[in-house]
């Protein structure tokens, strides 16, 4: 047995004899080569070991990391030696320092481990040179081969950074010039590289940010640097923490910290600062000089000195002065408030100076204090004017004032402050009448003379009243002044038209004519002229028939209107509510209304309307009863159960023959005589239809003096019946055929009849009854006898057939004799010959060797023939003949056509003019024919098949699999590293290729090749690594040759192939940044997104190892910049703040072989770049304090308060200069602003007097950049004022309240309001009771805040019916002021009194769109109170409810008229149900509704005719055909109005809007251009021309649809001419009236999914026909067809179902919803075919369909079971071939895509 190459052979015994021969040749000379050494070795003497060394290398180098990287025990190196003796080896250290720091263990005998004894510390030792020792231990005592060991100590980051701490506390003055450096850190890191590099951080406290900062030095120290100046008052000490930190990029970072303390010295540069400043000091203007006003305090502003302080007064004067070292004030003069030059107050300014021994300017502050003095009583109080003359109107309301006229100024003075300027104003001699407003004021009063008792103001009865007006100081002495006044009065107006009558009702006739006279009202008015009677104009009458009536204006009569409009009309309403207005004054003074109710009389108007306008029923013949009761209903409008409205109906036309009847009562059609079917007339088009038609009139007609009729078309539908049976035209057929009569002939036809008119009844359908066997077939409609599909006649087994046959139609019934039909078969040649073939599988096989010459036998063929004269002839079917390889592949492209040749008469195959080539094609399979030229008809064939086997020869020369081959070798690779397998190929069986490497002649490494191939398998390895450089050479090539065992031949085949090989780059050199770029200034607003600089690295490595990406340090960007990572770009990242970190330094990082990460193999290098921000003016001024308000007095004419402001800007720049400016609220001019550094001061800009109250000033501060940033903010002065004005009541006084003695405990009386002019507490005002020993106070109680007066105990009338209530309203002044409210509270007794409606409910009338229209509702009247009580006012509310009707209408509470507050909608809403409750408590406080107070109003709105009609779609669609009668329904069309039903507003006329156009018709030349296709009745389009077979195309005109008033809508009608197999019946279970009401849906719905317009026939809704004629009324047929929407094109029924079917899921529900049962094509057809009717057909077809399937099923079992053998010949073919053809030692199988060979 022999292996090669995953194959196994089993050799025969010749050649395991040779094999066994060549084993002991080779074993002998094995023994002689050792005997051989054996002598040679104990010939030669000892040799000295050697250390085993890498090539090159003369020195062992070993690279350890410090510390716990290579920790004590580790093996750090493996040492060999060799010793030519082979002698154990034994390896040492020589010297104290190798064996303290390294232990080796010998391993066998060549072999050592070194392990490391001691820590390494690289800050310590940072290299190790050491001598090794190697002996046999026959070199002699102390004698050793030696080798130099050097160990390389690597750094780790085990050392944190070490700061020097001589410099930890610095002091620094106050306000030094910046920046400043004030120390430098110096910190130390032992490591080296990045982790001996130290990068300074500086961490302040919060808020100190911005005050320091750490600049980094190129010899690794910190400058700490001072950026702002400090102040020694904010803060004296700063802790500060310098972080000092190594630049490991990996693994561990070490940090130290360096505290450092900042100290601040304080400067002498702060001015005082105040403790005490009273801001407003009181004095008496009577004190005696020398009096102590005030006392000031103030301290050194430095802390750190305290120098003392000397005060001075800045504005002397001869009236006070100050101490200098105490700071008290005191007076100097006399002081008098009075004086005009100081108005009673005086603004101090003192000023606080530090006393200081230093040269510079003395350090001082002032400030300013209030001196206020207190009044003494002197004045009294003056009025501005010595008289006073005023109007005003009579029967003005209380609290109006008067008119002053003249130069009279209602003014009144006392210079006095508080009480003794506080001073009463009353009237004298007045009666009563006026009052004076505010009665009482403070210093200065601006007053109004109002109205207090207004009854007396009757210009009838006095037109001229004179008074007096006093002033009278409140205090002691009651100092006192008076003026006279006169009050002239004018006349009003003040009397209403009032009508003769409360209601006016009128009866008027319906239609009445214009001109006719409805009534005339009349007013009259107690006032005099114009303002009385003789100036009573009628201006207006209101109601929802108003446009029709004319209203004389001066007379008041109404006349019907000259109109087109039938308003009165009663069907439209019965009656109608006017309303009438008259108003004095010619028609511009007061005004009042008064009801018209007018009351319509029927006339006999309206002729009855039948409920639909077309009817229809159905009936067999020969019954007297309709499918459905057949009913035709009318309706009159007119007045019900009168003659006018009573209805008789009776037959007009259609009914000569007398076959029907009618009720002329219930309007119920009978059949009086039954109706034969063959009798009536057919519908034409239709003449086998199995419904004929007869159209009936139908007149109904009122009974009224001048009757009037309507009509309505009746259609009546009669159905045939089944009464007839079919008969054949012959009883018996004779049919002579050929036996090889191909099947499906047709051979003969039989034909019966059936004499019913009517489908199906005389369709007529042939059934086969016995005698055909499976070899005829009937065609159930036509009749056609055929042979059946698949039947073959053979004369020998049946020389002829007898058929019997019968004929049913379509109802059920059988013909009554079947026909007989005889066949007689003649006979015919058609035997085929075959071939003769004695294998098992049924083919012929052979063998033939390559490159066999043309015309090598092969074999010989041989087929027979049963017929007796077969003349047979052979050929090669090459179509069907194929080749395949060696390895079982199909060879395309063979020429089989030269490869062999077959005689065609003695089938002999011999070879070809082709060369036969077994490595193209190993097996060959041709097919052959024979044919038989005998035959009569068509061709007699056979076919045989034959398997070739082409033999091998050795003819081939091996073959690379490519010719070149390209790799890639990463430099430096070991030894043995695979760079490449090659493999070629021999065609020839049984050869073995062996494999050669071959250098170019031009390589200079030629000698020393790096690489090896293996001569077998061609692997080529790495045989010398220090020759694979990169740097060096960056390509191998060289040629590999293949070459073959020969086989016998004289020469070898020999391949050949070209090796490139690339070799690739190790990462070993760092990227090295360029110098430059070190240092950025940007702009702090420079834009996200903005390229400031960029940085350039290089690598001298190549691809990612020499492609440089750029990172920048997150913790250096602080999220403000990012770096571009390919081209180094530095860009803005986030919004820079120079306010917020002036400067940026930016850690850049240059990386190789990075991937958004860095691997094993990146390397790094790091820059510093110095970003620095240049200010914008980007901060706006911030203003500083929280003070924003100032109080101050009238009098104050000092500093009212500093403003201050910072901006965060650079303070060396305009950016961070302010200016202030006032920008509003000081529109008065009452104030100014003085400008200082970053401050202004707010001064008074003229005397505040009279000017108290609340300011707010909106302060504006810019600053000085470009463009200047301003902000604002609002300043409140709050300018002081004295109490002068008293609370006012809004309350009217001498109210009377009514409240119900049953009232509970708590209830709410009623609220008093007052209000105050005065500001703050002046103005606040509060409520209690004034004291009164008869008030009866505690049965009230009042809330001193809200006024609200409330029920303390309950009420009993029998002990008091009124209370005095008086009411005192003060406000919370120092000196508070009050003014007094009297009132009544009457006690009801509600078991007595209850207003009382005499109606309980009322209709009342608005026209909706309508404004300013209103109705007056019944009065209520009341029931006799107490006789000595006056009867309490009747107030009339809408009580609230679910239609929030007191948000829709608004009702009078006093004269009880109602009027809409909304524009009414009588299509929203048609009608409003009110409750109206009538109540004496007029305040609506407790509305509880009682049924005799409560009124039931109707409102109806009145229509007007606003909405205009509009189609329910705006395209209208239908189809006619040929089956569509003349008058049919083809489209209804639908509209809605909103408008009143029942109405000429909503009366709808629906008319065709011409012309008709046609689009893509056909056949239409027979119509008239004039005439009138299509006609509209009531909402029906009728069809008005009869249809033809040959039209096509569609009609598209418009249809309008208009109202009484002729308001439009129009809308597209689209008619489509179609044949009558485009309809898809569709069945449904449901009945035909049911499924016509909601077919809309159905079609709509069917439209929207399938996305084409669908359309029903309005004629073809029917009960459901069975296949046999009968009627199923639990279903429905009807027809729909579509169209396609977009070119309008009617689909055919095969596209619709298919479009069904597409959609059937989304068709699901509508389909369950309206029961779908089928859908079908139609099966109208428009006249009898002579061929298949359309149910034979569809038989048909479903025995074709059937018979197909069954066929395909048959065709795929044959196939199957073919399959399945040719698979199984295939196995046995190869087993076959393979023993054969004299190979007696192999076998092949092929098992799991492998093969064996045995």
């Amino acid at each position: 047995m022999r292996l090669m190459k995953g194959k196994v052979y089993f050799l025969s015994e010749s050649g395991e004899r040779r094999v066994r021969l060549r084993l002991r040749l080779r074993l002998g000379w094995c023994v002689v080569i050792v005997v051989l050494l054996t002598c040679m070795e104990m010939t030669l003497a000892n040799r000295p070991p050697q250390f085993v060394l890498n090539e090159g290398q003369s020195e062992i180098v070993l690279r350890l990391k410090e510390g716990k990287e290579t920790s004590i025990g580790t093996l750090v190196h493996r040492l060999k030696g060799f010793d030519s003796d082979e002698d154990p080896l034994i390896f040492g250290l020589r010297g104290q320092a190798a064996n303290d720091l390294l232990r080796i263990e010998n391993l066998g005998s060549n072999e050592g481990n070194v392990y490391l004894k001691k820590e390494l510390d690289r800050e310590t030792e940072d290299s190790y040179t050491l001598i090794l020792t190697l002996t046999d231990g026959h070199l002699g005592e102390g004698s050793f081969v030696t080798q130099s060991l050097l160990i390389l100590v690597e750094d780790v980051n085990d050392n944190a950074p070490i700061c020097r701490t001589d410099n930890s506390t610095v002091k620094v003055e106050e306000n030094s010039d910046v920046p400043l450096i004030l120390t430098t850190i110096e910190c130390e890191d032992l490591d080296e590289g990045p982790y001996g590099q130290v990068i300074y951080k500086l961490q302040t406290d919060p808020g100190d940010e911005e005050v320091f900062s750490i600049q980094q030095t190129k010899d690794g120290k910190g400058l700490l640097k001072l950026l702002q100046p400090l102040d020694y008052d904010k803060k004296f000490l700063y802790q500060l923490r310098v972080i000092a930190t190594d630049r490991a990029n990996t693994g561990q970072v070490n940090t130290a910290t360096h505290p450092i303390l900042v100290e601040v010295v304080d400067r002498e540069d702060r001015p005082p600062e105040w403790l005490v400043v009273p801001s407003v000091t009181r004095i008496s203007e009577d004190v005696p000089k020398g009096t102590h006003v005030l006392q000031v305090r103030a301290i050194d502003g430095d802390r750190g000195v305290n120098n003392k302080i000397s005060y001075s007064l800045l504005n002397e004067n001869d009236l006070f002065g100050v101490d200098s070292e105490s700071g008290i004030v005191f007076t100097k003069g006399t002081l008098d408030r009075e004086d005009d030059r100081n108005g009673g107050s005086f603004i101090l300014q003192l000023q606080a100076t530090e006393k200081t021994n230093s040269k510079d300017k003395s350090l001082s502050i002032s400030t300013e204090v209030t001196v206020l003095l207190l009044d003494v009583n002197d004045e009294t109080p003056r009025f501005a004017s010595r008289s006073y003359v005023a109007e005003v109107v009579e029967n003005q309301p209380v609290d109006v004032p008067v008119t002053f006229l003249g130069d009279s100024i209602a003014e009144c003075f006392d210079h006095d402050l508080g009480l003794n300027g506080t001073f009463r104003l009353y009237t004298e001699g007045d009666g009563g009448v006026f009052e004076i407003t505010p009665s009482q004021g403070i210093n200065q009063v601006t007053f109004l003379v109002r109205v207090k008792n207004p009854s007396r103001l009757d210009y009838e009865r006095l037109k001229v009243i004179n008074f007096t007006l006093v002033a009278e100081e409140v205090g002691i002495e009651k100092k006192k002044s008076k003026v006279g006044m006169t009050v002239f009065l004018r006349d009003a107006n003040d009397n209403s038209p009032q009508f003769e009558k409360e209601i006016y009702k009128v009866n008027i006739s319906e239609n009445a004519l214009p001109g006719t006279t409805m009534i005339q009202i009349r007013a009259h008015d107690d006032d005099s002229g114009l303002l009385g009677t003789e100036g009573i104009r009628y201006t207006s009458i209101t109601g929802s028939i108003a446009d029709e009536l004319i209203l004389n204006p001066i007379t008041g009569v109404i006349t019907v209107g000259s109109t087109n409009k039938k308003s009165l009309d009663r069907e439209l309403s019965p009656a109608y509510f006017l309303n009438v207005e008259a108003r004095d004054n010619g028609g511009r003074g007061n005004r009042n209304t008064v009801q018209i109710q007018l009351l319509i009389n029927d006339l006999n108007d309206e002729k009855p309307n039948f409920l639909l306008s077309r009817y229809e029923g159905r009936i067999f013949e020969n019954e007297f009863q309709f499918i459905s009761p057949l009913i035709v209903e009318a309706k009159d409008k007119d007045l019900p159960n009168t003659k006018n409205s009573e209805i008789h109906y009776s037959i007009v036309s259609g009914n000569e023959e007398g076959h029907f009847q009618i009720d002329e009562i219930t309007g119920k059609l009978s059949i009086k005589k039954t109706l034969d079917f063959e009798s009536l007339p057919v519908i034409p088009g239709h003449p086998e239809s199995n419904v004929k038609k007869l159209n009936l009139t139908i007149r109904a007609n009122d009974m009224g003096s001048a009757p009037l009729f309507s009509l309505a078309a009746v259609t009546v539908w009669v159905l045939d019946q089944n009464d007839f049976s079919p008969e054949f035209k012959k009883k018996y057929y004779h049919k002579i055929i050929r036996e090889d009569t191909p099947q499906g002939t047709e051979i003969l036809t039989i034909q019966a009849e059936d004499l019913d008119a009517s489908l199906p009844f005389n369709r007529i359908f042939y059934r086969m009854e016995n005698g055909a066997g499976d070899k005829f077939m009937v065609d159930s409609e036509s009749g056609v006898i055929r042979l059946s599909p698949g039947a073959t006649l053979d004369f020998n087994l049946h020389s002829s057939h007898v058929l019997q046959i019968n004929a049913i139609d379509g109802g059920g019934l059988k013909s009554k004799i079947p026909t007989v039909v005889n066949i007689t078969v003649l006979d015919t040649n058609n035997k085929p010959p075959s071939f003769i073939v004695n294998t098992a599988d049924g083919i012929y096989h052979a063998k033939i060797k390559e490159n066999s010459p043309r015309g090598t036998y092969i074999t010989q063929f041989r087929a027979s023939d049963p017929d007796q004269k077969p003349i047979l002839r052979y050929r090669l079917d090459l179509n069907k003949s194929e080749g395949r390889s060696p390895e079982g592949r199909l060879v395309k492209g063979l020429q089989l056509n030269t490869l062999f040749t077959l005689d065609s008469s003695d089938a002999i195959l011999r070879v070809g003019g082709g060369q036969l080539d077994r490595e193209t094609v190993e097996f060959i399979r041709l097919t052959i024919e024979v044919e038989d030229k005998g035959t009569e008809n068509g061709k007699q064939m056979a076919t045989a098949q034959i398997q070739i086997q082409i033999i091998d020869e050795q003819d081939n020369e091996p073959i690379f699999r490519r010719s070149i081959y390209s790799t890639s070798l990463v430099e430096n690779s070991k030894i043995g590293t695979v760079v490449l397998t090659l493999v070629a190929d021999d065609a020839d069986l049984d050869t073995h290729i062996r494999y050669a490497l071959l250098p170019l002649a031009s390589d200079p490494h030629r000698t020393e090749f790096p690489l090896v191939i293996d001569s077998d398998s061609g692997v080529i390895t790495v045989s010398q690594p220090n020759k694979i450089d990169r740097e060096t050479r960056q390509w191998i090539n060289f040629t590999v040759l293949a070459e073959d065992s020969g086989n016998g031949r004289t020469t070898k085949g020999i391949g050949r192939a070209e090796v490139f090989v690339r070799i690739l780059d190790q990462n070993d050199n760092s990227p090295l940044f360029i110098p430059g770029q070190d240092r950025i200034e940007v702009r702090e607003d420079t834009k996200v997104g903005s390229v400031i600089g960029s940085v350039e690295a290089r690598d001298l490595d190549e691809g990612p190892n020499g492609k440089v990406s750029y990172v920048l340090d997150r913790n250096s960007a602080m999220g403000k910049f990012s770096i571009d990572p390919e081209s180094g770009r530095i860009r803005v990242a986030g919004l820079l703040d120079r306010e917020e970190t002036p400067t940026h330094s930016l850690v850049i990082e240059a990386w190789d072989n990075w991937y958004g990460y860095s691997s094993p193999d990146s390397r790094s290098s790091f820059k510093n770049v110095l970003v620095i921000l240049l200010d914008v003016n980007d901060e706006k001024p911030v203003f500083e304090g929280l003070e924003e308000e100032f109080v101050v007095t009238e009098f104050h004419e000092g500093v009212i308060g500093t403003i201050r402001a910072k901006d965060g800007d650079a303070p060396d720049l305009p950016n961070s200069w302010i200016q202030f400016k006032i920008r509003g609220g000081n529109e008065l001019g009452l104030f100014k602003l003085e400008q200082g550094k970053n401050q202004a001061k707010l001064f008074p800009a003229r005397s505040l007097k009279g000017f108290y109250g609340n300011y707010t000033l909106s302060v504006e501060a810019s600053d000085g950049g470009k463009p200047i940033n301003v902000v604002s903010r609002d300043f409140q002065v709050h300018i002081t004022d004295f109490n002068d004005n008293a609370p006012r009541f809004i309350t009217l006084q001498n109210l009377t309240v009514a409240i119900p003695e049953n009232a509970t405990v708590g209830s709410s009386v009623i609220q008093i309001r007052a209000i105050d002019s005065d500001t703050g507490p002046n103005g606040v005002v509060r409520y209690r009771f004034r004291k009164d020993l008869a008030s009866n106070l505690d049965t009230f109680t009042i809330h001193p805040t809200t006024g609200l007066i409330t029920l303390t105990k309950p009420l009993d009338r029998q002990k008091v019916k009124l209370y005095h209530v008086r009411v005192e309203a003060y406000d919370l002044g120092q000196i508070p002021l009050s003014s007094d409210l009297t009132f009544k509270v009457k006690v009801e007794n509600m078991k007595e009194f209850q207003p009382v409606f005499i109606v309980s409910s009322i209709s009342i009338n608005f026209t909706e769109n309508t404004e300013e229209e209103r109705v007056e509702l019944p009065e209520a009247v009341g029931s006799d109170n107490d006789e000595d009580e006056e009867e309490p006012d009747i107030c009339y509310f809408i009580l609230s409810d679910d239609q929030n009707s007191t948000e829709i209408f608004y009702l009078d509470p006093y004269e009880h008229w109602i009027s809409p507050k909304i524009i009414l909608d009588r299509e929203q809403t048609p009608s409003y149900e009110i409750k109206v409750l009538a109540t004496t408590d007029c305040k609506g406080s407790q509305l509880i509704a009682q049924i005799r107070s409560t009124l039931a109003v109707t409102i109806m709105v009145n229509d007007l005719n606003d909405n205009s009609p509009k189609f329910e779609k705006r395209v209208f669609s239908g189809g006619i055909s040929t089956s569509s009668s003349f008058g049919s329904i083809i489209v209804d069309l639908s509209a809605a109005d909103s408008d009143a039903p029942n109405t000429s507003n909503s009366q709808l006329t629906y008319y065709i809007i011409p012309p008709i156009r046609t689009s893509l018709t056909e056949g239409l030349g027979h119509l008239s251009e004039n005439q009138n296709l299509f006609l509209i009745d009531g909402k029906s389009l009728l069809l008005n021309f009869d249809p033809q077979i040959n039209m096509k195309g569609y009609f598209k005109f418009e249809v309008g649809v208009k109202d009484g008033d002729s308001l439009m809508d129009t809308a597209v009608v689209l008619i489509y001419l179609l044949r009558e197999d485009q309809k898809v019946k569709i069945v449904v279970r449901r009945n035909p009236v049911e499924v016509r009401e909601n077919v809309d849906k159905f079609l709509r719905t069917l439209s929207n999914i399938t996305g084409a317009r669908v359309n029903s026939d309005m004629s073809s809704f029917q009960f459901h026909e069975n296949m046999d004629g009968s009627v199923d009324k639990t279903k429905t047929d009807f027809f729909v067809h579509f169209v396609h929407p977009e070119n309008n094109i009617v689909l055919e029924v095969e596209q619709v179902l298919k479009l069904i079917d597409l959609n059937i899921e989304e068709l699901d529900e509508i389909f369950k919803e309206f029961n779908v049962i089928d859908t079908q094509g139609s099966t109208l057809t428009p006249r009898r075919s002579k061929g298949l009717s359309g149910e034979g057909r569809n038989l048909f077809l479903v025995y074709a369909g059937g018979t197909a399937i069954f066929l395909a099923l048959l065709l795929l079992v044959v196939i199957s079971l073919s399959c399945a053998q040719r698979s199984k010949y295939q196995r046995r073919l190869k087993a076959a071939t393979a023993t054969a053809y004299g190979i007696p030692q192999f076998t092949y199988v092929s098992f799991d895509s492998r093969s064996l060979y045995f």
